[in-house]
């Protein structure tokens, strides 16, 4: 058990606050003053998430940390680390010198904190909420679309935070940095637009009833929403399906794409199926959206396996098979997927929200229409 932590400063440097203007649009978009704390939403102060931002590390150089910078932090064979060549406890602490700590030199807002794991360096990036949201949002979206939709995107991301940090806060990390969560570039991220999406909605999170929600989201829902019980086995009452009516005004709205029957081979074996050469592919079931639910797939010695649509999208590569909204044909030694949508469909549709928000829908509009039943309520107060 280790008793002892290293850290490499004395204080915890200041939230930097950016000086940016707020704005709250009329008609549409602002709907009047901003919410005020609901009745039964106690007013906080802004929380701290504690985000995974490398793993399996040997060795990292990390400039603009209080009292001692540049650092070399390098993980031995025996397990042990070394801070500037000198062996050190962890796990340890670094805390900015003024506005940034920057690891590889990548910015990063808040505090690093610096363990091992089975692998090599775990690296913990523990910040505001609202510093993290504004990391996120050039990540998942761009910061030219719309300015309500990275409103949006920023309740949500700030909402789904929340969530994990709720499930999670006996682990040493909430979220990770990568698409298994959020993604999270740091503050290298941010720009002026993101500052005033995030800003103009301080605090703000999706409710329904007396809890924050699973706030799912996707690139393209392909035309329809689905259940989350359709792809995680589990029931949640504000993500159901509903229409996305301007996913077809995104790029990747159709797709298509070409798979050696070997390669599905290759695909199978690797996950444990003893399945010789697919001769055919075949969707035995569709979910009430029209998405691939169950896949059956035989080889020329009448062996055959089902699979969930998604097991399959894993298998194939989610960038390969974009959605389970997929029709499949042979054509020689190719099966041919085309398809519509991009993610797993569930919550909301990035794409459908950014074609709601050109047509003059708010963000709370957006909301509204992709998690029915919900409610922003605004946790704490702006500074």
């Amino acid at each position: 058990m280790r008793t002892e932590t290293t850290t490499v400063s004395i204080k915890r440097a200041s939230l930097i606050v950016l000086s940016v203007p707020i704005f709250f649009l009329s008609g549409c978009a602002g709907k009047g003053k901003p919410p005020v704390p609901e009745k039964g939403v106690r007013p906080e102060v802004e929380q701290t998430v504690r985000i995974l931002i490398k793993e399996g590390a040997k060795r990292l150089r990390i400039e603009g940390a209080e009292e001692e910078s540049p650092v070399t932090v390098s993980y031995r064979r025996d397990g042990s680390v070394r801070l500037n060549g000198r062996r050190v406890s962890l796990p340890i602490r670094l805390h900015p010198d003024r506005e940034f700590i920057r690891i590889e030199r990548k910015p990063y807002r808040g505090m690093i904190e610096i363990d091992t794991d089975d692998r090599g360096l775990r690296v913990v990036n523990e910040l505001g909420l609202e510093d993290y949201v504004a990391g996120i949002i050039n990540s998942e979206v761009s910061s030219n679309w719309h300015m309500e939709v990275l409103r949006a995107q920023s309740v949500i991301a700030r909402t789904y935070a929340i969530y994990q940090k709720r499930k999670r806060e006996h682990l040493s990390y909430h979220l990770t940095a990568t698409n298994m969560h959020q993604l999270y570039g740091g503050a290298h991220r941010e720009d002026e637009r993101v500052i005033r999406a995030v800003s103009s909605t301080r605090g703000e999170v999706l409710f329904y009833r007396d809890e924050p929600v699973l706030a799912a989201y996707h690139s393209n829902a392909g035309g329809i929403t689905e259940y989350a019980r359709e792809v995680w086995s589990k029931d949640y009452p504000y993500l159901r399906p509903v229409k996305s009516r301007y996913d077809s005004l995104a790029p990747n709205y159709r797709w298509e794409a070409y798979i050696k029957a070997t390669t599905i081979e290759d695909a199978l074996h690797r996950a444990g199926h003893r399945l010789t050469v697919p001769v055919a592919i075949v969707v035995k079931k569709r979910t009430s959206t029209g998405r691939a639910k169950r896949v059956g797939i035989r080889d020329a010695y009448g062996r055959t396996i089902v699979l969930k649509g998604e097991e399959l999208r894993r298998l194939l590569g989610y960038g390969v098979i974009k959605s389970t909204l997929f029709s499949v044909k042979k054509r020689g030694r190719f099966f041919v997927f085309q398809g519509r949508g991009s993610g797993h469909g569930v919550g909301l549709s990035q794409w459908g929200a950014r074609g709601m928000a050109e047509r003059g829908y708010s963000y709370r509009e957006i909301l509204r229409h992709y998690y029915p039943g919900t409610r922003i309520k605004r946790i704490y107060q702006r500074p």
